[in-house]
């Protein structure tokens, strides 16, 4: 059903949208807080102040535009059927663990600020005791983590508990009724919209090629591992409360949607919600810098495309290009802080060889998104079947040349360096979400019309059946299991309680054994996992070297001190026999690091406790074991008491 024969109460599904007004006005109420270095509490206040006279004036345009949210809704029973995928779904990722070490860089800072909300918003790093730098100026701009916080502290929920389990049911929840609200924009019914969401949220439970990223949770590295689709959409799927997921998952084909529906209506409210789209987007995680322009600039050249594909007027070529040049408006809050950032107004790290190589091979740098070559396959055969031969007609038409614009302006191997030159070489692959490939999964329930419209062409029908079975064959060829499904429990990545928030059980274990001990102290811990988890459980203690501690401290312009802290956390961590001459090299930093009282509690692996003991006894005799959980050790000096 083409887009101008969608029935009007398809609007009311813009309800959905609410959620991203509120974390656009939160966004823009914290950056004000944070440049105008105002107490961090004065954000609620500010959000107040930014939100309701925005809702009045968003009010006075949707009467305007007869677009008001929710205004056309009747119920149907097909959105039974959404409320229950929400429900089992949200209800499935409470019981699954997927500990990401990436939380401590994202949430660590909220947890800080909570404890004094009267000081500005924290610009430096939050987990070492001396001054550092922290992970980048762009990640300091996004809110959504302090909002995730804030809302944890007022609701008297543990703030982390909030972030890593409240909020992850509340976006799987979430998820169909995006895909739903997507597949009505494209034309399809109430239960093949309803059904197609059904297929979205199943290809995110399809596991990727490689388990390389679900388990990067849990171990540093697997050199036996096949890192070729470690961050593709399932394994993204598995880690939705963090904002990056949310935008790459949710926002990108909301953003994709909502460009279609304002290009072929023309309504002010959608260029409106584009807008608070962009301002979320930025809140959220920072590649809606570039992905969320990129996902509306490849829509308009989609569209132009379309309308000379099907010989329209001049008039209705000026019309198209008048909406190109309104949808500069959305652009412009994103594209505004990437001119900031590319003028160094905004001051990039100094120092950024700890975040990547500056350029790696196109095929490499795909593959971590998409897998080996039957997923390259089963893409393939998606972006070409589920445009073509089941949405048909101008939805149709209109996929497919936005997915030729993705291909040709973004994932085109002779753009490639210019886009590493931009975004860095590592970050590349996330050009990739850019297909939209769960949502293209949604839109195969279009079928379903195509085969039951009687009086149908036998042919039509034909080329229906061959792409569905051409589908079907493809998904089989790169099955690999289900996502959700725990296989690494020895690693900690398997169930969990609903009760317990997303972190390794070893970690869990002995932050309640040692927690009166190493509440407030200044901790050297293993890289990767006690190092990342702990300081989220106790924010007040400090960790001599956390995870990409070189890169702060090279940043705050003291590069010896990260360095000197890193060799003293590589002489406690695990070693083979054969590191011994590594160790007697590591061990006047580790020596240095103690004696200077950087650090004063230390976590060693059981394996490696009499070795590392031994040399603390060598430096003061008070230092002796206390305890052993989780696999770890922990080791103090003099009095035994606990500090907290």
């Amino acid at each position: 059903m083409p887009i101008s024969e969608t029935p009007t109460d398809s609007r009311a599904g813009d309800v959905l949208l609410l959620p991203i007004a509120g974390l656009a006005f939160w966004t823009l109420a914290y950056q004000v807080v944070l440049v105008l270095r105002w107490p961090a509490k004065t954000i609620t206040l500010c959000f107040l102040a930014i939100a309701i006279p925005s809702l009045f004036l968003l009010r006075g345009l949707w009467k305007k535009t007869n677009t008001t949210p929710g205004k056309y809704y009747r119920f149907h029973f097909s959105h039974i059927l959404l409320v229950i995928l929400g429900i089992v779904y949200a209800t499935t990722v409470l019981f699954v663990r997927r500990p990401n070490q990436d939380d401590v860089v994202y949430f660590h800072r909220a947890l800080t600020q909570l404890l004094d909300l009267n000081q500005p918003i924290y610009l430096r790093q939050t987990s070492v005791d001396m001054d550092a730098a922290a992970f980048s100026p762009v990640h300091l701009s996004t809110s959504y983590e302090m909002l995730m916080a804030f809302l944890g502290h007022y609701l008297r929920i543990d703030p982390l508990y909030f972030y890593q389990v409240v909020g992850h049911a509340f976006a799987a929840f979430s998820l169909p009724f995006v895909f739903y609200w997507c597949a009505r924009i494209f034309g399809l019914n109430r239960w093949l919209a309803a059904v197609g969401a059904l297929l979205g949220i199943g290809f995110l439970l399809l596991a990727d090629k490689s388990s390389f990223g679900a388990l990067l949770g849990a171990v540093k590295s697997l050199q036996s591992a096949d890192p070729a689709g470690w961050v593709g959409f399932s394994t993204l799927s598995g880690y939705i409360w963090q904002g990056k997921p949310i935008v790459l998952i949710l926002f990108l084909p909301m953003g994709l949607a909502l460009s279609y529906r304002f290009l072929s209506q023309g309504k002010s409210s959608d260029l409106a919600w584009l807008t608070l789209l962009g301002v979320a987007g930025v809140g959220l995680s920072n590649p809606s810098l570039y992905l969320l322009p990129a996902i509306i600039g490849c829509s308009w050249i989609a569209f132009i495309t379309l309308e000379l594909f099907e010989h329209r007027s001049r008039e209705s070529l000026w019309r198209l290009i008048r909406l190109g040049l309104l949808l500069t408006i959305p652009l412009a809050y994103p594209v505004a802080i990437l001119a900031l950032l590319k003028m160094d107004i905004i001051p990039k790290p100094v120092d950024i060889h700890m975040l990547g190589q500056r350029y790696m091979p196109w095929g490499e740098a795909v593959d971590y998104a998409v897998g080996g070559r039957a997923e390259y396959l089963r893409d393939v055969v998606l972006m070409i079947a589920v445009p073509l031969l089941i949405v048909r007609g101008r939805s149709g038409f209109f996929l497919f040349f936005y997915l030729c614009a993705v291909w040709l302006f973004c994932l085109n191997p002779l753009l490639a360096r210019m886009w590493m030159a931009n975004i860095l070489a590592p970050t590349y692959f996330r050009l990739v979400y850019l297909l939209q490939l769960p949502l293209l999964c949604t839109l195969i329930a279009g079928a379903g019309s195509q085969l039951a419209q009687k009086g149908r062409v036998m042919n039509a029908r034909a080329q229906t059946v061959l792409a569905l079975s051409a589908i079907v064959v493809a998904f089989v060829g790169s099955y690999h299991g289900l996502s959700v499904l725990p296989r690494y429990a020895r690693q900690g990545i398997g169930w969990k309680s609903p009760r317990e928030c997303q972190l390794l059980p070893a970690n869990l274990d002995f932050a309640k054994a040692a927690g009166p001990y190493i509440a407030h102290a200044k901790l050297l811990a293993p890289n990767w996992t006690a190092s990342c988890e702990l300081p989220l459980l106790f924010p007040e203690m400090k960790v001599v070297a956390p995870r990409l501690v070189a890169h702060y401290f090279a940043n705050a312009g003291n590069p010896d001190e990260g360095i000197l802290r890193r060799q003293a956390q590589a002489f406690i961590e695990e070693n083979p026999p054969e590191n011994a001459r590594r160790l007697q090299l590591l061990e006047p930093k580790f020596r240095h690091v103690i004696e200077t009282d950087r650090a004063n509690a230390v976590a060693v692996p059981e394996s490696e406790s009499q070795r590392v003991l031994a040399t603390l006894k060598s430096i003061n005799p008070g230092w002796h074991r206390v305890l052993e959980a989780g696999g770890l050790v922990l080791m103090l000096p003099g009095n035994t008491e606990p500090r907290g």
